[in-house]
Parts: structure tokens; sequence; C-alpha cells
């Protein structure tokens, strides 16, 4: 998936406004208790007014597709959205860590009838961009070309092509597993990525999520074509498929390119759920590491992907409240008292990963190894105060009020639309969904907002990840955490 850039114009724009504005600002020459004044345009706030795209949905054999007419450019971006990621690999081979993401990278490596070369230069002389993306739910296919007759429909060949009869060039696999290994070597000097690595072993034990979609060194050497071949004929099916369609065709065309689409794929079978996780014990694992750093992974497992109106509310609460205790910037709680006041670190930061079974609530950072358990402890008074006396009501509206502005942005480009229409497919959402996030964001409240750190912070669940030269002694920690 490719991430929207922001044209030069706006940047440059941007940055005129921002000098502008710094330039009207008063010059502070002392330290003052006096607030700053506050800007004009804030008495002429406005009510959002945010225009949602007209989203079609129709049926095929059986598939859901999703087509949103979008004219301001000649682009057109679809997606195949495929349930059965990375967390699906043991089924194709035991301990087969890799093997969906290994058939991502080599989708676009070749067809039965053009090699590699031969493919990247059919594609770029028409212009179009392919590419195949695994995660531990889904495995997705992208596309994106001029909407006009003469670059889409070559393109669209090429695409199915892609779809229909994948190379899997052996030579080229050999090629990519060195490749991998190499990476895996390098990563071993990533005292991040290696605590990352544990944490996600330590969270989820024996289920598929401990292991990243990269897979192991170990496993991506031992994947064969035949299992490449194995994972396309078993997931990337009809029955497990979710199409996008967003750009300046008409919905006649469209119709036409999903039937065209679904007709590539094979039959399949219907993708099974997984296992739901058990939440491990809490404690601390160590990792020896050279390193005058010791990285620090403080979290528990959190919640699965939801629908439900009620549960969505609490959500959008709590990840109102999580920025302002845990945001990445350098307002947020974690930050001024770690950093700033403390000086154990550059940043420090935290949030909520889901997926379609239970995900995790992660804090992570680095600090001097004789200040591990330093910082460790102050960061947990930090989260229990936040739990026990919330926090502050202008933090809050400040919070929300960003977001609220902010928000048109997920649709102010085509891939940006299309991105939000692929998930309302794929989730079952109604196009209500949109809005409804403004309509949670208004609702919330500073009550709710503080309860709901209660409910999705359990630091008596913490299970703590350390790695660097030195084990800091953290049982009265834990002890601590337990009662």
């Amino acid at each position: 998936m490719k991430k929207s850039t922001i044209p030069l114009l706006t940047l440059v724009l941007a940055c005129h406004v921002s000098t502008a504005w710094a330039d009207r600002q008063p010059t502070i020459t002392k330290e003052t208790t006096q607030p700053l004044p506050a800007l004009d345009s804030l008495n002429d706030d406005k009510p959002l007014d945010l225009t949602i795209p007209k989203m079609k949905r129709f049926v095929i054999d059986g598939v859901s597709v999703i087509f949103t007419h979008v004219d301001e450019l000649p682009i057109l971006d679809i997606s195949l959205t495929f349930k059965g990621g990375s967390a699906k690999d043991s089924t194709i081979k035991k301990e087969g860590y890799g093997i969906a993401d290994m058939t991502a990278t080599m989708m676009t490596q070749g067809t039965t009838s053009l090699d590699e070369n031969e493919f990247a230069e059919q594609a770029e002389l028409l212009g179009a961009t392919f590419g195949a993306t695994a995660r531990q739910d889904t495995f997705s296919y992208g596309f994106r070309s001029l909407s006009e007759d003469k670059e889409l429909y070559p393109a669209l060949d090429l695409f199915i092509d892609m779809i229909k009869n994948p190379r899997f060039d052996e030579t080229i696999l050999k090629r990519n597993q060195a490749q991998a290994d190499i990476g895996f070597e390098f990563a071993k000097q990533d005292p991040s990525h290696l605590a990352h690595v544990a944490f996600l072993e330590t969270m989820y034990g024996n289920h598929p999520y401990a292991v990243q979609s990269s897979g192991t060194q170990k496993s991506v050497a031992t994947i064969s074509r035949d299992d490449l071949i194995n994972y396309k004929n078993h997931y990337l099916t009809k029955n497990n498929v979710h199409i996008a369609i967003t750009g300046d065709i008409s919905m006649d065309n469209a119709h036409a390119i999903a039937k065209r689409l679904i007709e590539a794929l094979p039959q399949g079978e219907r993708v099974s759920d997984l296992p739901t996780p058990t939440p491990p014990k809490p404690q601390h694992v160590h990792i020896p590491y050279d390193s005058t750093q010791t990285h620090i992974y403080i979290g528990h497992m959190g919640e699965k992907d939801t629908k439900d109106p009620t549960e969505l509310q609490n959500r959008t609460n709590f990840s109102l409240a999580n920025s302002v205790l845990a945001g990445g910037d350098f307002n947020a709680y974690l930050m001024k008292e770690i950093r700033d006041k403390g000086g154990y670190t550059y940043g420090i930061t935290g949030g909520m990963t889901t997926f379609d079974e239970r995900g995790y609530y992660l804090i992570n950072f680095s600090t001097q190894t004789d200040k591990a358990k330093e910082a460790i402890v102050k960061t947990l008074d930090v989260i229990n105060d936040v739990r026990k006396n919330g926090i502050k009501q202008h933090d809050f509206e400040l919070e929300r009020t960003s977001r609220k502005y902010a928000y048109p942005m997920s649709l102010a480009t085509n891939l940006a639309i299309h991105h939000t229409a692929s998930h309302l497919n794929y989730d079952n959402l109604p196009d209500s969904h949109i809005t409804d996030y403004l309509v949670r964001l208004d609702k919330a409240t500073l009550n709710q907002a503080n309860a709901s750190l209660n409910q999705y912070i359990r630091p008596n669940e913490f299970i703590i990840i350390t790695i660097g030269k030195q084990k800091p002694d953290l049982s009265d920690v834990l002890d601590k955490l337990a009662k």
C-alpha cells in the first residue's frame, strides 16, 4: 500500500502561514504566568462540514464489492482484500512462518508468460503500480492506473495475469530467501526489533500472532514454491475476498472490472476464525544485549476489532485519553514526565493494536542502562496517577478538536477514500461509519475518557520486556503491580 503525499504547494503555503503566524506572536522576554492571547479566529469556529463520497455496493458471485466514483483525477485504485493473512502460515506447513509474506513478495516478480524483468517493464510502460501485502489477518492485492481506457485496460490485463498466473520462480525464491537471511542478520543488531519479537512471543505463546508476518530466519529458509502455490490456492480465493474500486470510471465499468477480477480467482473455501489467545501471566523477560541503552516494552493483551456501537464509543473515549497520556507528541503526559522532567529518554509512546482476535496495548521507550529500573518505575507511577486522577479537561478538548479538524484529510485523496472504502467493505460496516466517528468524538465526555483508561490499561496484567547489558531487578515492581 502506498502512503499519500502532500502536494508541494500545500507544504509551501503551510510553511508560509506558519511563519506568518509565528511573526504575529508576542515576544516573551521573561517568565510569566499570564496565558498567551487566544487567536481571534477561534471566535469564528463553525461546525465541521464533511462531505462523504457516495459509495455503491453490489455482489457478484457472492463477492462483496464497493465502488466509489471520484473524478477529481483520472486515476483508478483497486484492492482485493482476503481474510487469512500470515496468521494462517502454519496451516500450509507446520511452523511455516513467512509463507504469506513471501507469497506477497513474489506476486509482482513475474507471471507464467512474463519473467520478472518483462513484468516490471510492462508495468513501467503502462504507468501502473501493482502490489501485494501480507498482514497478520489479511492478504491484499493493490492496483493503481490512469483511468483512461487506453491505459487502464492493458494495465488491468497485466494485473489479472499477476493474480491468476504468478510465476513463483524458484531461482528468484532462493534469491529472496538469501536477501531475507541478510535482513534477519541485520535485525539482530537492532535491539528495538529484538524487544518487539520477544514481546510478541511472550504475549502470544503458541498463538499465530506470536510471530511477525515476515516469519523467522529458520522458517523463511524452508519455504518452497509449493508452499506459495498452496497458500495462493487455499486463501487467495473467491470465498475470502472483498473488492474495493475507487476512481474515475462508470458504475457499469466498475461492475465489469469486478467480474473479471473475481473470475481470475480460484473458488476456495471460507477461512475459519483464529482461536482466541490466552493472556500471559505478568512477568519480566530480559534479553542480554551489549549496549549502553536498555530498550523497554511494557504492555498486556488488548482488544479485538469490533463493530458494536457501544464498544466503538468506548474505544474512541480511550483513544482520546490515551493520546493525552501516551501519544507521541511533546504534550503527552508520559513525554513530559519521562522525557522532559526525568531526562530518561528521547521519546516514549503507547497505544492499542487490534486484530481479528485480541491485540495488545504497548508502551515502549529506551533509556540508559543504569536508569532502566528508575525509568520503568516512574513510567508506571505516571500511568497509575493518570488512571486515578484522570487527564485534564483542556488537554481532552485540545485532542478532540485537533482530531475533528484533521479528520477530513482521511478523505482528501483518491487513495485515502479508497482505503476507507476498503475498510468498510472488509469489516461489513455501513457508510455512516465514516461520520459516526465524528459523532463519537462529540459524544465523548471527560469522565468517560478517564473511565476508559481504567478499562483498557491494566497494570496488574503488564509484561515487561527489557533488552540491554544489565538486567534490572524488577521483582518488587512486579509484586507491586500484582496487588
